[in-house]
């Protein structure tokens, strides 16, 4: 199935690079129906974090190579389902792998942030100051790193981080959206680096 006629206007436009909407766009026409979809994929049992970070992934990596995607070949919904289902399965393979490994650094790096706020003691104040330091190394964007500390900070409002993307100005629902792709994309790769660097530890 070819893409449909909406389908071939977003893909035109984004491959146009001239509309400075036109990805934010897609993605709230798309991103609700992806997740759904793919969720049904995966299973009743499937993970609804991972499988919407997958969907952001699957979105934001379209963006970045639209030139991939074929619209005569496949309709762009089915394009992204496949690929966000395919991202959500390699989350799931490597979240087991760390399983295995027993408790995850990554989880061991969110504790040290609970525990210096609430208890503040000295051993989990070097545990923030590890973490920060590892921050450091995985994000060399200032704007990341701001990013990926609200995060760990457990900042639910919106705000913060529309502010450090530079998107205050536009629509609410386009912050949500945006907000809501990078820190997709930011977690899996913190995710991802740090559960590497347990597993060869």
């Amino acid at each position: 199935m070819k893409a449909t006629a909406e389908e071939l206007g977003f893909h035109q436009r984004i491959l146009a690079r001239t509309d400075p909407i036109a990805f934010a766009e897609l993605a709230d026409t798309l991103y609700s129906s992806l997740v759904q979809v793919v969720c049904k994929r995966a299973g009743i049992q499937a993970d609804q974090v991972l499988v919407e970070e997958a969907v952001g992934q699957a979105l934001l990596d379209y963006h970045d190579h639209p030139g991939n995607y074929d619209p005569e070949r496949i309709s762009l919904h089915s394009y992204l389902v496949m690929a966000a289902y395919r991202d959500f399965q390699n989350a799931v393979a490597k979240e087991q792998r760390v399983k295995a490994h027993q408790v995850s650094l990554f989880d061991l790096a969110l504790q040290g942030y609970d525990i210096a706020d609430e208890q503040g003691t000295v051993d989990s104040h070097l545990q923030v100051e590890e973490l920060q330091v590892i921050i450091d190394g995985i994000f060399s964007d200032a704007g990341e790193r701001r990013i990926v500390t609200l995060i760990l900070n457990k900042v639910q409002a919106l705000t913060p981080y529309a502010q450090v993307l530079g998107i205050a100005h536009l629509p609410l629902e386009d912050q949500r959206k945006q907000v809501q792709l990078v820190k997709s994309r930011l977690i899996r790769r913190l995710r991802r680096r740090m559960s590497r660097m347990h597993i060869t530890q």
